[in-house]
C-alpha cells in the first residue's frame, strides 16, 4: 500500500520548492519499497515533475532512502525501508514500530517551474 504524505509546510526558495511532511505506513511494505505517490498532493504543491531529492527518515532506528522507479514521475517513487541490522524490511505487514511511529518525516525538493 502506498505511503500517506501529510504536507506541514512548503517553503519557496529561489530556484526549489522545499516541502516538509510526515509519512504514514499502512498495509504492507513490498520488497524493493513502498510507493510514495507525489500525485496524492500535487495539487497542494504545483508540481508536475519527480522531486529532485528526498530524505525519509524515523525515530525507530529503521533506516529510509528514497528509490527513483523507472521515469522520474510524481507517482512512482519509492522509499525502501532497511531495519537497524542493515538488511530491507521483510515484505508483509508493517511491523508495529514503524506503524506506531508517528515521527516519521520526510523533506522532498522540487524544481520551481518559471
Amino acid at each position: 500500500m502506498a505511503l500517506a504524505i501529510n504536507i506541514v509546510d512548503i517553503d519557496s526558495g529561489e530556484g526549489n520548492l522545499y516541502v516538509f511532511a510526515t509519512v504514514t505506513p499502512s498495509g504492507n511494505y513490498s520488497t524493493g519499497g513502498d510507493t510514495l505517490d507525489f500525485t496524492t498532493v500535487a495539487n497542494q504543491l504545483g508540481a508536475s515533475q519527480a522531486p529532485v531529492q528526498v530524505w525519509v527518515a524515523g525515530s525507530t532506528g529503521d533506516a529510509y532512502a528514497f528509490i527513483r522507479a523507472g521515469s522520474p514521475a510524481l507517482a512512482n517513487g519509492k522509499i525502501k525501508i532497511s531495519t537497524a541490522s542493515a538488511t530491507e524490511l521483510a515484505s508483509g505487514a508493517y511491523p508495529a514500530r514503524i506503524t506506531g511511529d508517528t515521527n516519521i518525516q520526510l523533506e522532498a525538493v522540487f524544481n520551481k517551474m518559471i
